[in-house]
């Protein structure tokens, strides 16, 4: 018994580092998105995806692939991206919440080197907090 104890205790050590891959709040995720795409923090957008779980990905003429990435995946991805387009502006449009299907939506003008560009973010409440769905980007 006090083995199964001791191994219990070991595993509750990971439940807060799955646990804070999410963002706590709607302020939270903002701040985070604009320091993410506004600066090229990356550790900023993928603070807010679950280590289970899978984000759209999609930024036509800027990055090789699109499609759904898991953490580490999206991590790699929006380095490679951030080196090549120098972010350096995050100005929300518009946000709105979508309760029937537990989302928010926001539309945002993202200043890169190539020029401005539309860029489209969805959050989902899984357990409570919000998680980024997708992030895709518009042409210029």
């Amino acid at each position: 018994m006090k083995l199964f104890t001791r191994i219990a205790a070991f595993m509750l050590l990971f439940v807060p580092l799955v646990a804070s891959a999410q963002f706590r709040d709607l302020d939270t995720a903002m701040s985070n998105l604009e320091r993410g795409f506004g600066s090229g923090d990356v550790d900023a957008i993928v603070s807010g995806i679950g280590s289970g779980d899978q984000v759209m990905l999609q930024f036509p003429g800027l990055a090789d692939k699109s499609g759904f990435f898991g953490r580490d995946q999206a991590a790699y991805l929006l380095d490679a991206l951030f080196n090549k387009v120098k972010p350096s502006g995050f100005e929300r449009v518009s946000a709105k919440g979508v309760r029937a299907e537990g989302q928010y939506q926001i539309t945002a003008r993202w200043t890169i080197n190539g020029g401005p560009r539309d860029l489209y973010i969805t959050l989902k409440q899984k357990d409570g907090k919000w998680v980024v769905a997708s992030a895709k980007s518009g042409g210029q």
